[in-house]
């Protein structure tokens, strides 16, 4: 069986999960007809949408609509907001991160060359968004601030709550992709006063191809990407659903958050501890302060090791592990975290990624551990063969 350190990237459905889709599975459902049939199924749909709506600690007056993922999520708002209030007039720039996701990053590309302003403020030496130039920038005509609760590369948190009393001050609208930190952290978006958040099934061992978009009551409105009748979720998305995959969502949203109390907590000292052997290999790096990160995240550079060699040698020994660096991101101008941690530069593409799933076992780490070692110094004993 393959041992994933993925699970950022992508998870199993879980058993409980399965088992909560198996009676909607492929059935022809039509939550408007009141067969008993069809009773059952808005039954459960109603209380996996409570499921979601708990997980965020959203209000009833809110909305949640669902999308096929984050990434969806994120072009609906932009575009949206570039449609309604950048090319009106009415707002004159989006505000993201740096360290954006690529999706969100080629979003932003493609309206800049539509003529909108978009401004990537940078990050500080700990890889959070850099609190003080935000500051400079939010204000009054800012259509939006973008900002990703949990890095989907090296697992920091974002100072959420400061971005949003900036936000609160400058009456800006505040867009939170939770897609990486769902299931790893507690997510509130009355604390944190949130007026967009998405986040995704596949991430905490839910059904693929389904996510979530929170709407604040009193967000200002958004317009759909594909226009769908009032009774399809207020028209904001058109689409027939997949009962079982919502009920499999909302059964994945509950184990999520139920699993906060203890088990993430356990896989936090399983992470340390194997990190910390990671650590002890000749010329490794830690690419993120541990105090910052998920629970269930390491990121680390090894010298002299091309990330995608190394993920290949994993993969033969079935072990799913991740990089970024295998894919070239100049083009979209996002900074990478050697470069934050000021390292030197060789290390960009030597730079991997493990993440922690709730079912990884203190065993199958021990594995992954003595497969890392090997990989890394048959890579180096290569590479030192070709004079590299």
């Amino acid at each position: 069986m393959a041992i994933n350190l993925n699970s950022n990237i992508i998870t199993e459905t879980s058993k409980s999960v399965i088992e909560a889709m198996e009676p909607y599975r492929d059935k022809a459902i039509d939550l408007n007809i009141t067969t008993k049939e069809n009773q059952k199924a808005l039954k459960a749909y109603k209380e996996a949408i409570d499921n979601l709506y708990r997980a965020i600690n959203a209000k009833d007056e809110d909305s949640i609509i669902l999308t096929s993922s984050a990434n969806e999520a994120t072009s609906q708002i932009f575009f949206s907001i570039y449609l309604q209030y950048i090319l009106t007039g009415r707002k004159n720039s989006i505000i993201i991160s740096q360290r954006a996701s690529i999706d969100e990053l080629k979003v932003a590309r493609l309206l800049e060359s539509q003529g909108c302003r978009v401004y990537k403020i940078p990050v500080s030496v700990d890889g959070t968004v850099d609190i003080d130039i935000l500051k400079e920038y939010v204000n009054s005509k800012t259509a939006l601030v973008s900002i990703a609760l949990v890095d989907d590369e090296s697992g920091v948190i974002a100072p959420i709550e400061e971005i949003s009393e900036i936000c609160k001050m400058a009456d800006a609208p505040l867009y939170v992709n939770a897609k990486d930190a769902f299931g790893r952290i507690p997510i509130d978006v009355q604390r944190d006063d949130i007026s967009f958040l998405s986040f995704s099934s596949h991430n905490i061992e839910g059904p693929k191809d389904i996510a979530a978009l929170y709407i604040k009551e009193s967000a200002i409105d958004i317009m759909p990407i594909v226009f769908g009748s009032d009774s399809e979720q207020g028209g904001l998305r058109a689409n027939i659903q997949d009962i079982s995959k919502v009920v499999g969502f909302g059964k994945a949203a509950l184990n999520a958050i139920d699993a906060l109390d203890f088990e993430v907590e356990d896989i936090r000292e399983l992470r340390d501890e194997f990190e910390t052997n990671l650590l002890k290999i000749e010329d490794s790096y830690s690419l993120a302060p541990w105090a910052l990160r998920v629970p269930t995240v390491s990121i680390v550079a090894f010298k002299g090791v091309s990330a995608s060699m190394l993920l290949d040698r994993l993969a033969k020994r079935d072990i799913q592990a991740y990089s970024f660096a295998i894919f070239s991101n100049r083009n979209f101008e996002r900074i990478s975290l050697v470069d934050i941690a000021n390292l030197d530069s060789s290390l960009r593409g030597c730079v991997v990624g493990f993440s922690l799933g709730l079912n990884i076992k203190k065993e199958d780490l021990d594995i992954a551990l003595e497969a890392i070692k090997e990989a890394v110094e048959e890579i180096r004993s290569f590479s030192a063969c070709k004079g590299e």
